[in-house]
């Protein structure tokens, strides 16, 4: 199945688990859809999946940050994701838009 890109960012952002301010960093993250067309007047981020990176070099709370269950990354923009880190290197994978 192809993915198509949606939508890219990229900015700096702040990262919160829970209501607790880890960090503020540099984020890039790609909004995906199946290249399946959804039903007429279907929002077409409802199956979207969001992947991407966020800066976490030169700290070492890398390893704390892939255990909190409640990761949220704020954008510039406002939106909130709700995130899994997936990799030491800063790779992350999202949840979800929170409101």
């Amino acid at each position: 199945m192809t993915r198509r890109l949606l939508e890219s960012v990229r900015g700096v952002g702040t990262i919160h688990a829970g209501e607790v301010l880890l960090r503020t960093t540099d984020y890039e993250l790609s909004l995906w859809s199946d290249d399946q067309p959804g039903a007429p007047g279907e929002d077409p981020e409802a199956g979207a999946r969001i992947d991407g990176h966020i800066d976490i070099t030169g700290i070492g709370e890398a390893v704390v940050l892939a255990g909190p269950g409640t990761l949220t990354l704020t954008l510039e923009d406002g939106r909130r994701l709700a995130f899994q880190l997936t990799s030491s290197g800063g790779r992350i994978v999202g949840r979800g838009w929170l409101p």
